[in-house]
């Protein structure tokens, strides 16, 4: 196992050139392998996570709970997460890498991945250990996913998102909370009160304090369940909402960048654009343009 001495690092999709090419910094599918020897532990990611093993034997620990690793073990973890391996050497499986932004966005999905049981909060699967027919199941779906990945055919992103949700699916079908966490937690139940919120009012409400008041609880108290729940501040998460959905709008409308700005609430185009672009690196109209190249 791996000491911790200091705040274990957080990793991007970018990150990931271990062994392996990266194609793009929304998706990401390789070998567990090419990873596991080279990349720093523990450590985190700012995207959503699976681990799929074929063979091997050891130990895998998120958030300092230890699940076995052996065949047919499936892994999933949140943004987010801190997660540690010791693993035998002849392990081998496949690592999944990809935003939420690949999942809902081209889909014009208005569920949340957390809205799926294997991420949902008060029922999160860390880990689901298959056998027989389910192993085989899972195997040819994380295979296909691979195969599209690989082989770049026509329209293979599509391909690849609806393979990851049947994959999402299937598991959530399969799975129930390992080690899981008590729904009655008050924190992460403030923490779900906070999340049908959000969705229902982050167009017009984006103060912290607003959303505190409204489950009558405090700021501080708000922003603990949201790092517990989510790992992120309450105001990351609004805005992190409200970006979410400047992209989808950007992607499937043909609204204006200003048009888009008012629905979420900014009078001022050029802030919204700044906002943006503080957020994701890029301006409107860039994140727009390049909608089309990650369609092709």
């Amino acid at each position: 196992m791996h000491a911790v001495c200091c705040h274990p690092p957080l990793f991007r999709i970018e990150n990931f050139e271990y062994g392996s090419v990266i194609k793009s910094t929304d998706f990401h599918c390789a070998p567990v392998q090419n990873l596991m020897a080279t990349l720093p532990y523990p450590h985190r990611h700012d995207f959503f996570h699976i681990i799929w093993i074929e063979r091997g034997s050891g130990l895998h620990i998120i958030d300092s709970v230890k699940y076995d690793v052996r065949p047919g073990a499936i892994y999933f973890m949140a943004p987010g997460q801190v997660h540690d391996f010791d693993l035998s050497p002849d392990t081998e499986g496949y690592t999944i890498n990809f935003s939420s932004e690949f999942f809902a966005l081209q889909l014009q999905n208005k569920n949340l991945l957390s809205q799926i049981p294997v991420y949902d909060h008060d029922k999160r699967i860390q880990a689901l250990y298959t056998e027989g027919r389910d192993a085989d199941d899972i195997r040819a779906t994380v295979k296909a996913i691979r195969t599209e990945y690989e082989d770049e055919q026509f329209r293979a992103q599509d391909m690849i998102r609806s393979y990851l949700f049947i994959l999402l699916v299937k598991a959530s079908r399969l799975g129930a909370p390992a080690g899981g966490v008590d729904a009655g937690n008050r924190m992460l139940l403030l923490f779900r009160r906070f999340q049908a919120l959000l969705e229902e009012h982050f167009a017009g409400v984006q103060d912290p304090a607003e959303y505190a008041r409204m489950l009558r609880t405090t700021e501080r108290a708000l922003n603990d369940a949201a790092r517990r729940g989510g790992g992120a501040t309450t105001a990351q998460m609004i805005r992190e909402r409200v970006i979410l959905e400047a992209k989808r709008l950007l992607a499937h409308s043909g609204a204006q960048v200003a048009q888009v700005g008012a629905q979420l609430g900014f009078e001022d185009p050029a802030y919204f654009s700044r906002c943006f672009k503080k957020h994701t690196g890029r301006t409107p109209v860039e994140f727009r343009n390049g909608i089309e190249r990650m369609t092709e």
